[in-house]
């Protein structure tokens, strides 16, 4: 039947591809990229030695004579005799080598590498000798090879590279004779119509039927793998006619057929169980054989190449060779009879050393490198600049910049008049709301024209200077504004009543006549999002369409004042292009060669804007601003420059502060002091000890904390709890973070929150203007899947992206980054080298591929994000992350594999009665519910009505990863507590929660929750402990969390830089007494009901 696979001559050719003969040396880059060795990248390794009988997620094969079993173990592939015995190498080295098979005739087998550094089917004699490279993908993904059954074909799931179809593959076929290149091959069986997945292509001995797992629906985030979700299929290669073999409650997956093709075994999840079936071709009886299997991958939302490891028949047509326990089992496919087949592997990794840079959180002064707008005055001498909350006013020369007025409320977006006289700009209070002002060029004479409780921006003048365009932002729980009707509204500049004129999402402006408004809107209609340049007249009428982006990746859409320019973000860099309206909508995009597109700089930046006589843009990276001509014969020749040099004291409380009678647990090993005191001057600690040890300073403030538990405040190792995502301002006051001041995180890392305003915040707040928990973010994640609906994607092509991407981050005052979604692993090395060379670490999270994670710890990543998304780590898995000196944070609230373990604590807990998330929290993370929750619910929503399980479900579920992640904890594993910013401050408490139901002890999951996450951010020598000379930042508690690690949540006081604050109210005590601003929420009229403002999106 497949027959059309074979050369011209009939003859089957192996040709060396692009690599050396040997898998372990040096490997070109895939085509169309340059070369690559992922086994040495230049970087400091080291070796660690792993001797087990155990081994982890584990696919095999059986050759065609029975007698040699295959199997893959973190990233090697051994073999052994059929009976069992020690474990001979095939395919080792750096590169993650897995999923082996037997070609028919058993001298070949065909198996998944990245030694190329991308996932590509390679072949190699059954001895290992002659690799060949038989695919050149580059950064679509490739798995779960199966030769065709006459050996003259490959075929193989692939999943494309771009956001839209993070979930889709389809099933291509690769021929044997010669490679394959990128993008080639032919389709086998086409992505389904649910658009998912097909995965796990077996073909029939005759070769007339290709069988392989599909998933039949389209489902969320939660998947209930005793639903029908996955069924196999087979098709008929001569009659292209399919028909469903097996599915039914529990699905069925991995199937594999037996040597005379007269029995399908597969796999379907029954109740709690992941159990062993076959299905009698021709009676088509179906039979549950054995359920001593682990737990499959049904209940796991993202694509795997196998929801269960290969396992394979032997040549009696009786018995099956099956991972399961960390064992090799041989079952009896009648009687489900298992015989365990032993084995021991001693394996040597040459793992790259962690990255692991210290940095300094607490300087004496901020100096600003988030600026998020740069606009030049007409005469090109001054810019007005976005920073610290407020605008400044810089001259164009080395002297200091200064604030443009002495406004208390946060200032943005500022815009000059054409003639250069005056300035208008954006203003946010938190419980006045946002508002328009103008000033003379110096800041004098502020005006307000304009008011609204919905946040007003990006306001311009019309070009005569009458009058001003403006839009109001779509409402936020966070800020409000439900009241408002969003668009673009038009003004006199003297002040006038608003003029309604569109809907419309970005940049505003007049015409050079000022008869009409161009402003962006972005076409979320589908899966690629665009933004479209429209026009209209000023009365609303009259609408055009003129420039469109190609996708997602093409943003910031900005025309000059006179229509003769367009400048955009390209892929994260500046980009402008000529503009002649000619009527035709033109597509934008940097590679279109219809537009030739001038690049402005390598590393991109922020805030552009143009001169008001559209002769030059300006923008901003970190504390430096930019300006160029874009007619510039060479743009980076002509490019200008200047350093902001905006610097400001750091805040710093004053006055010592003393807790006594406190049992104090320190975090200095085991150490607990039942009657301590402890000191704090200004933001350090001075003193702690047992009382009779501690001296208690004359000028202190006595603080008795009898029957009160002291300890380091709380650090956040995954805390998503940025507010007013992709909104582009925030309130002074963020909720979120208050929440999680409440419940005792001082410190947060959040690895994936809004870019250049997270930068903002994390400056405003050690400059002492916002009130939070230490803030250390990513910025934007190095995203590596085109197409991304929030703009994030990041190519790393080469290693030059990857130091400009490095480059840029550095600017903003990166610590960490997130490596999230690059599809190949020379991209994630590119990237680990590139911040290995700037000082930065790399938090990096790995999809919820086995196979990946391996690839990250391997590669010397600081932290790895999330749970390994199988049910149970074996020896293996956990003498090679020990070894390695891993570092990771499970974040059970939304374990990888099966149910979120955020739902048992909504299924147990009543969050929403807690005053503390009554008064800071009126939104969570509650698109992850299994009820289909939408996005942004209040507590009560997502809380009261929540899914119940069967305990036995959750036991295979988060609890299973629990006890995983304990076996690491004992290994040396550093592991740390993450939140996700499920529910702000309280998914801390419950992240400790779950950790416990796995049996880690309370003082381990209290290090996990404080000085293990300072350790792995790079600033335990900082915070973390209560130890003199360290930073102020701790926790008084009513309860004590040894007795039981619930009692996290009785945090009554917490203390961030030195200053203290009532967990209640949030009102600063102790040596200052300053009540909280209100929220917008807390200014209505409520009549004494339950009911809050906040839930209608923002009033």
């Amino acid at each position: 039947m497949l027959m059309f696979l074979r050369s011209d001559d009939g003859r089957r050719v192996l040709k060396l591809a692009t690599c050396a003969a040997a898998m372990t040396l040096a490997c070109q880059g895939s085509a169309g990229g340059p070369a690559w060795n992922v086994a040495n990248t230049g970087q400091p390794s080291r070796d660690i030695a792993i001797s087990t009988t155990e081994g982890t997620w584990m696919s095999l094969d059986v050759s065609p004579d029975g007698k040699t079993i295959l199997f893959d173990m973190l990233g090697d592939i051994f073999a052994i005799p059929a009976n069992g015995g020690e474990a001979r190498p095939i395919q080792v080295g750096p590169a993650i080598q897995r999923t082996p098979v037997f070609s028919p005739d058993g001298r070949s087998i065909a198996f998944i590498s990245d030694l190329n550094g991308s996932d590509n089917i390679w072949t190699s004699r059954v001895d290992g000798s002659a690799p060949v490279m038989l695919t050149q993908e580059r950064v679509d993904m490739l798995s779960a090879p199966a030769w065709t059954s006459d050996g003259q074909a490959i075929a193989a799931a692939r999943l494309p590279a771009d956001a839209p179809h993070n979930y889709t593959t389809e099933i291509r076929l690769f021929d044997t004779a010669a490679p394959t290149p990128q993008g080639g091959g032919k389709t086998l069986i086409g992505a389904p119509a649910a658009r998912r997945d097909v995965q796990e292509a077996t073909f029939s001995p005759d070769g007339r039927y290709v069988y392989y797992t599909e998933r039949l629906k389209r489902d969320n985030i939660y998947i209930d793998a005793t639903f029908i979700n996955f069924g196999v299929k087979r098709r008929d290669l001569g009659l292209g006619v399919t028909e469903l073999m097996a599915s039914g409650w529990g699905g069925a997956i991995a199937p594999a057929l037996s040597r005379d093709g007269k029995q399908l075994a597969f796999v379907r999840r029954v109740r709690a169980k992941t159990v062993l079936f076959r299905l009698d071709l021709t009676t088509r009886e179906q039979v549950a054989v054995y359920d001593g299997l682990d737990r499959d991958l049904e209940g796991d939302y993202v694509t795997q190449g196998n929801y269960y490891p290969r396992y394979a028949w032997f040549p009696d047509n009786v018995h099956v060779a099956i991972w399961a326990k960390g064992k090799i089992w041989k079952v009896n496919i009648f009687t489900g009879t298992a015989v365990h087949i032993p084995f021991h592997v001693s394996a040597n990794h040459r793992v790259t050393e962690r990255l692991a840079f210290t940095h300094d959180i607490a300087p004496d002064s901020v100096t600003v490198k988030a600026v998020r707008q740069a606009v030049a005055s007409p005469d090109g001498r001054t810019i007005l600049v976005t920073a610290l909350g407020h605008i400044w006013r810089k001259e164009w020369n080395d002297a200091a910049p200064f604030r443009l007025t002495k406004e208390s409320a946060f200032e943005f977006e500022p815009a000059w008049s054409g003639d250069g006289k005056r300035i208008v700009f954006a203003t946010w209070d938190d419980e006045l709301g946002g508002a328009i002002v103008v000033t003379d060029a110096q800041g004098r004479g502020a005006r307000t024209i304009v008011k609204s409780a919905g946040a007003i921006r990006q306001p311009q003048f019309s070009p005569d200077g009458r009058d001003i365009v403006y839009r109001i932002q779509k409402p936020d729980p966070s800020l409000g504004g439900a009241r408002e009707k969003p668009g673009i509204y038009t003004i006199a500049a003297k002040g006038s009543a608003p003029f309604f004129v569109a809907s419309g999402d970005d940049y505003p402006m007049f015409s050079p006549d000022g008869e009409r408004i161009y402003f962006v809107e972005q076409d979320n209609a589908g899966d690629n999002i665009q933004q479209v340049l429209r026009s209209i007249r000023r009365d609303g009428l009259d609408p055009r369409k003129h420039v469109v982006s190609r996708d997602a990746d093409t943003v910031e859409l900005r025309p000059s004042p006179d229509l003769r320019w367009i400048a955009f973000k390209d892929r994260q860099k500046y980009n402008v292009v000529r503009f002649h309206d000619m009527g035709n909508m033109v597509d934008l995009y940097a590679a279109n060669p219809e537009v030739k597109a001038t690049r402005l700089a390598d590393q991109g930046g922020y805030g552009l804007s143009w001169s008001a006589d559209s002769k030059a843009v300006t923008w901003a990276l970190g504390a430096t601003i930019h300006r160029v001509e874009p007619d510039a014969a060479d743009v980076r020749a002509a490019t200008r420059t200047v350093a902001l040099g905006l610097t400001v004291a750091a805040d710093k409380p004053r006055g010592a502060v003393a807790w006594v009678n406190a049992r104090i647990i320190p975090m200095v090993g085991d150490q607990v002091i039942e009657r301590g005191t402890i000191v704090i001057r200004d933001n350090r600690i001075e003193a702690v000890g047992p009382a009779d040890t501690v001296k208690l300073p004359a000028d202190a403030k006595v603080i008795d904390a009898s029957a009160k538990t002291i300890m380091p405040g709380l650090v956040d190792a995954h805390g998503h709890i940025d507010c007013c995502y992709n909104v582009g301002i925030v309130p002074q006051k963020q909720p979120q973070r208050y929440a999680a001041l409440a419940y005792g995180v001082t410190t947060n890392f959040d690895p994936y929150p809004n870019d250049l305003v997270s930068y903002e915040s994390g400056e405003t707040t050690q400059a002492g203007i916002s009130v939070g928990p230490r803030w250390i973010t990513t910025g934007a994640a190095i995203y590596g899947r085109s197409r991304k609906g929030d703009f994030i994607y990041m190519p790393v092509d080469s290693m030059a992206d990857a130091r400009d991407i490095l480059a840029r981050k550095k600017a903003l005052g990166t610590f960490t980054i997130k490596n999230y979604k690059q599809p190949a692993r020379f991209q994630r090395q590119m990237l680990m080298q590139a911040s290995r060379e700037a000082g930065i670490n790399v938090a990096s999270e790995g999809e919820s591929h086995y196979a990946y994670d391996l690839s990250m710890i391997l590669d010397g990543t600081t932290s790895l994000e999330h749970n390994l998304p199988v049910a149970n780590y074996y020896d293996d898995l956990v003498q090679f992350m020990g070894k390695a000196g891993a570092h990771n944070t499970p974040v059970l609230v939304v374990s990888f594999g099966e149910l979120f373990g955020e739902n048992y604590m909504y299924q147990h807990t009543e969050a929403w009665k807690d005053v503390r998330i009554r008064t800071y929290v009126q939104q969570v993370l509650s698109g992850y519910s299994p009820l289909g929750t939408p996005y942004e619910a209040p507590p009560y929503s997502r809380a009261m009505t929540t899914i119940n399980l069967a305990d036995e479900l959750w036991d295979i579920g988060f609890r299973s990863v629990s006890r995983a992640t304990k076996k690491l904890d004992d290994a040396g594993v550093v592991i740390n507590v993450g939140s996700h910013g499920e529910i702000p401050g309280l998914a801390m408490h419950w992240e400790m929660n779950l950790l416990a139901q796995g049996g880690m002890a309370p003082i381990r999951i209290l290090r996990a929750a404080t000085i293990n996450p300072a350790n792995t951010l790079g600033i335990d020598a900082q915070i973390g402990s209560l130890v003199p000379g360290k930073l102020a930042d701790l926790i008084v508690l009513d309860k004590n969390p040894l007795d039981d690690i619930r009692n996290s949540e009785s945090v009554v006081q917490t203390v961030v830089n030195g200053r203290i604050y009532d967990t209640a109210t949030m009102n600063e005590a102790g040596n200052y007494s300053r009540p909280r601003g209100k929220f917008y929420w807390e200014l209505r009229q409520m009549n004494g009901i339950n009911w809050n403002p906040a839930w209608t999106g923002g009033e």
